[in-house]
C-alpha cells in the first residue's frame, strides 16, 4: 500500500524535546510494522496515524490523547530511534506574541478536563478505520467489500460492548485527532483565535471532487432515498462474522484489483452502514428514531470528524515547528 507525504508549506526541521510548548499540536507518523496504522496511512493517503496535545514540558514532559486506554496523559521523552511526531503550533496573523502561552492555556486546562472527567473507554484504532471508511472518499484503494461488511459489524460490536459495559453519565470519547480538535474548539468560545481551521479537509475531499457518490455514507444515504427513508435495511440470513479482526483486516485491501466493488449497493452492505452508524450515535449520546434522522446526525458526525492527516496537512492557521522523535510511556500520568 502506498502512501503519500503530503507537503506543508514550510519545511520541517529537526527539534528537541525542550522546544515544545504546551498546546502544541502533536501528530505521529504511522508504525509500518502494525497493519491498521498502514490501512489508516493507505485510506487517508497521508504517513500520519496519531493525533495528541502537548500538556507540559520539563522533567515530567506530558502529553494528552484518546489512545487504547481513554483519554488520558502520559509522560514522553525523546530518544533517537523514537516514532516521529511532526509539531505543529497554532498561530494567527501578526501572531500571539509574548502572551502566547498565557493564551493558550486554556487549551490545555480543558485537555486536562476531559482527561479527569474518567472518560475510561476509547475508540480504538478499528473504530477509527471504521469511521474513515464511512466518511471519507477512499475509492483510491482498492477494497473488498464483503470485507468491508465484516469491518463494519466488527466495529459495530465493538461500539455495542463499549456501551453496555462502561457508558455511564451521558459521556463518551472521541478519536485522537478530534480529541485534539475539540480541546481547541471548546477554547474558541471565548478565544475565537484559538479554533483550529481545517481548509479541503479528508472528509470534505468528495465536495472539492464534485463527485455524486464518494463516501459510504453517501451511498447509504442515496440507498435510503430510494425507499423514501422508510427502509431499514434488515439483510436476510445475515451470517455472523467468524474471522478474527486481523484476518478481516487482511483480507480489506484487493492487492491484485481483481474485486473492486467499493460502491456497490447492497442491503448487505446497507445494512452493516446503518447499524455501524447507530452504534456510533449511541456512543455519543445520540439516540435517533428514523432514517432521515440518522443520517442528519451521522452527516454532523462527519463534520467534526477529524483526523491525523487534517491535523497535519490541512489546517490554515497552525505552523509546523519541526519533527522531534517521542516515545509515548505506556502508563498513564497523574500529575
Amino acid at each position: 500500500m502506498n502512501t503519500q507525504n503530503a507537503p506543508q508549506n514550510e519545511e520541517e526541521k529537526e527539534i528537541e524535546l525542550k522546544d515544545l510548548k504546551p498546546g502544541d499540536i502533536l501528530i505521529f507518523d504511522g508504525e509500518t510494522d502494525d497493519l491498521i496504522s498502514r490501512l489508516i496511512m493507505a485510506f487517508t493517503n497521508s504517513r500520519v496515524t496519531h493525533g495528541a496535545i502537548f500538556m507540559q514540558n520539563g522533567e515530567n514532559a506530558a502529553l494528552a490523547d484518546a489512545g487504547q486506554d481513554g483519554i488520558n496523559m502520559h509522560l514522553v521523552t525523546s530518544t533517537p530511534n523514537a516514532r516521529g511526531v511532526h509539531v505543529r503550533r497554532i498561530t494567527k496573523k501578526g501572531g500571539f506574541g509574548d502572551d502566547f502561552d498565557k493564551i493558550v492555556a486554556p487549551v490545555t486546562d480543558i485537555a486536562y478536563d476531559y482527561v479527569k472527567q474518567g472518560l475510561v473507554y476509547p475508540y480504538s484504532n478499528l473504530v477509527l478505520l471504521a469511521m474513515i471508511l464511512i466518511y471519507k472518499d477512499v475509492s483510491h484503494v482498492s477494497l473488498k467489500q464483503a470485507a468491508i461488511i465484516k469491518l463494519l459489524k466488527l466495529a459495530a460490536a465493538e461500539l455495542k460492548t463499549l456501551i453496555d459495559e462502561k457508558y455511564h453519565d451521558g459521556k463518551h470519547t472521541m478519536v485522537c485527532s478530534s480529541y485534539v480538535y475539540q480541546c481547541y474548539l471548546d477554547a474558541s468560545k471565548n478565544n475565537p483565535d484559538l479554533k483550529i481551521d481545517i481548509k479541503n479537509g479528508d472528509v470534505d475531499a468528495n465536495l472539492r471532487a464534485g463527485k455524486r457518490t464518494a463516501t459510504l455514507l453517501d451511498l447509504y444515504a442515496e440507498h435510503a432515498a430510494e425507499y423514501n427513508f422508510n427502509k431499514t435495511f434488515t439483510a436476510e440470513n445475515d451470517e455472523p462474522v467468524t474471522e478474527s479482526a486481523q484476518e478481516v483486516l487482511e483480507d480489506l485491501v484487493d492487492e491484485k484489483n481483481e474485486d473492486h466493488v467499493y460502491l456497490l449497493k447492497s442491503n448487505f452492505l446497507s445494512n452493516a452502514i446503518e447499524d455501524f452508524l447507530k452504534s456510533l450515535l449511541k456512543a455519543s449520546g445520540i439516540v435517533v428514531d428514523s432514517i432521515k434522522d440518522l443520517i442528519e446526525n451521522a452527516k454532523k458526525q462527519q463534520a467534526m470528524f477529524v483526523t491525523p492527516h487534517d491535523l497535519y496537512c490541512h489546517t490554515t492557521n497552525t505552523v509546523s515547528v519541526g519533527k522531534v522523535p517521542l516515545d509515548r510511556h505506556s502508563e498513564k500520568y497523574n500529575p
